[in-house]
């Protein structure tokens, strides 16, 4: 085989072992996203809580709360505030009932 052969070969196996490497890294930190949820529960009455607060549109004061009571970081509490808040926003075509 000429030299340029081998040349090519090296660099197919060192793209393939680049996307085995980036998949395995991919899928580990899914699941420390997934182990982080599990370790910051919230409480019936948090949840009502942080709706509320969101309802009243008081994002910043809800995430407060949830760190507080719960012990999640800031990125964390964001997300479940905002999750709480597109529940809360009402659905194009869909009009909420009075």
């Amino acid at each position: 085989m000429p030299t340029w052969g081998w040349f090519v070969v090296a660099l197919v196996v060192i793209d393939l072992a680049v996307v085995v490497t980036w998949f395995a890294l991919r899928h580990r930190t899914a699941a420390a996203r997934t182990e982080t949820v599990d370790r910051h529960p919230v409480d019936a009455e948090t949840h009502t809580a942080v709706a509320a607060l969101v309802h009243a549109r008081k994002p910043a004061q809800a995430m407060s709360l949830l760190r507080d009571r719960t012990g999640m970081p800031l990125r964390q509490a964001k997300n479940v505030v905002d999750a709480v808040e597109a529940a809360d926003r009402p659905h194009a075509g869909h009009p909420r009932s009075a």
